[in-house]
C-alpha cells in the first residue's frame, strides 16, 4: 500500500460524509429559506407602506450602521444603495443567523403611499395548511390542521414518540401519545385520534406563550435526559437585537419581556397575531406556532416574527426587519436567527458559512423587490 493511502481513504470518507451533510443541509434550506423570502416579503410590503409622522431629526445612516457593528467598507456599500448581507454573531453551534440591510433613497413619507397588509401563506409552496388563532384560543381555531403529507406515517410517529430529534415534544406530551397507543388498536392507525391530541396540545402550547411568554415555553424532550429550550433561544435572539435598545427601545422590552410589556402606553398600537402553519419539509407535515408583532415608533417601523413551536427539523425561529428613518433615507435592516440541531454537533463551526450562503441569495431577490417598488414610486 502507498504511503498516505488509509489517509487518503479516510478523507474521502469525510469529503462523502461532508457531501451528504451539505446535500440534507441544502434540501433543509431551500425549503427554510423560501418561507424566510416570503415572510420578508410580507414585511417589504409594510414597510413600503408605513405611515410616519416628522419628529426628531433621524441621524445619520452612518451612525446606525456603527452601532451594528458595519465595517467602514460595508456602510460605503450601503450608502451606494447596495444590498449589504451582514455576518451576524451566533449565539451557540446550534444557531444559524443571517442579515441584510439595505438604503432605500427616500424621504419616509414617500414610503407612506400604500400601507397595507399581506399574507403570504398561499404563495409559499411548502406550506400545505394554516389557519389564525384568535384570542384565548379555541380547538375550531385548529380544526384545518390535519397530518398531511402521508397521514399514516406520520401519525406512527407520534405513536412511538419518545425523548429524540424525531419529534419536538415534552415528556407529558409523549406520554399522552403512548397512552394513546396503548388504549387502541395497532391496525389500523388512529389517525383521526393522532390528529386530535395534536390539535390539543398545540392549543395548549398557545395558550402558555400567550399567558407567559417565553418563560411559558414547554421544552422539548431529548435523548438521555437532554432538553432543548425554545424559550432560552428565542430570549437569546432578542437579546442579540441590541440595536433595538437604542432605536426602538420599546420594542426591544416588548421582545425581553412579552406579554407583560404590552401594558406600557407606547404600545397601544401594536399589531399582534397569531397563526398555525402546516410546513411540508422532507415529505413530513412541520406544524408551527407562529406569532408576529409589529409597531410604528414615531418614524421607525420594526415587525417581528416568532416560531415559538414546531414539530420537528428545527426548533424556533425569530426574524426581525426594521424601517429607520436616517438624514441619507430609509434603512431596512433585517436578521433571523433559527435553531436547529441539523447544524450543533460535530462539523458545526463548518456547516454555519454554507447555511448562511444557502439563505442570502432568496433574502436579496426581496430586498431588491422592496427597491423597486419604492424607486416607481
Amino acid at each position: 500500500m502507498r504511503p498516505g493511502t488509509v489517509a487518503s481513504a479516510g478523507m474521502g470518507s469525510v469529503v462523502r460524509q461532508g457531501e451528504a451533510i451539505r446535500k440534507k443541509q441544502r434540501t433543509w434550506f431551500d425549503a427554510r429559506t423560501r418561507l424566510i423570502g416570503a415572510v420578508v416579503s410580507l414585511w417589504a410590503c409594510l414597510l413600503v407602506g408605513v405611515s410616519v409622522q416628522a419628529e426628531l431629526k433621524p441621524p445619520p445612516v452612518g451612525e446606525i450602521l456603527l452601532d451594528i457593528r458595519f465595517s467602514d467598507k460595508e456602510q460605503q456599500l450601503v450608502r451606494e444603495g447596495k444590498i449589504v448581507n451582514r455576518t451576524i454573531s451566533e449565539g451557540s453551534e446550534r444557531e444559524l443567523a443571517f442579515g441584510m440591510a439595505l438604503l432605500v433613497k427616500a424621504k419616509p413619507e414617500k414610503l407612506a403611499e400604500s400601507y397595507r397588509k399581506a399574507t403570504v401563506f398561499e404563495v409559499v409552496q411548502q406550506v400545505k395548511a394554516h389557519g389564525r388563532i384568535l384570542g384565548a384560543g379555541a380547538l375550531a381555531d385548529f380544526a384545518g390542521l390535519v397530518l398531511q403529507p402521508n397521514p399514516e406515517k406520520e401519525a406512527q410517529r407520534y405513536l412511538d414518540a419518545r425523548p429524540g430529534e424525531e419529534l419536538n415534544l415534552e415528556a407529558k406530551e409523549i406520554a399522552a401519545f403512548q397512552a394513546l397507543k396503548s388504549a387502541g388498536a395497532k391496525n389500523p392507525v388512529p389517525v383521526k385520534e393522532v390528529e386530535q391530541l395534536v390539535r390539543q396540545e398545540l392549543l395548549a402550547r398557545y395558550q402558555a406563550y400567550r399567558a407567559k411568554g417565553l418563560a411559558g415555553i414547554a421544552p422539548y424532550a431529548r435523548a438521555k435526559g437532554a432538553q432543548r429550550l425554545a424559550g432560552d433561544e428565542l430570549l437569546q435572539a432578542a437579546k442579540g437585537s441590541v440595536y433595538l435598545a437604542k432605536y426602538v427601545p420599546v420594542f426591544y422590552d416588548l421582545l425581553l419581556d412579552y406579554p407583560a410589556a404590552k401594558k406600557k402606553a407606547e404600545l397601544k398600537n401594536l399589531e399582534e397575531s397569531f397563526y398555525w402553519v402546516n410546513l411540508e419539509l422532507f415529505d413530513r407535515p412541520t406544524f408551527v406556532l407562529m406569532h408576529r408583532m409589529a409597531l410604528q415608533v414615531g418614524d421607525a417601523y420594526v415587525a417581528v416574527e416568532r416560531q415559538f413551536y414546531t414539530s420537528h427539523e428545527y426548533n424556533s425561529m425569530q426574524q426581525l426587519a426594521a424601517a429607520l428613518p436616517t438624514q441619507d433615507g430609509t434603512l431596512l435592516l433585517y436578521v433571523g436567527r433559527v435553531s436547529t440541531d441539523q447544524v450543533g454537533g460535530f462539523g458545526s463551526s463548518a456547516k454555519h458559512p454554507v447555511a448562511r450562503s444557502l439563505a442570502a441569495p432568496y433574502l436579496k431577490d426581496m430586498f431588491e423587490s422592496v427597491r423597486g417598488r419604492v424607486q416607481k414610486r
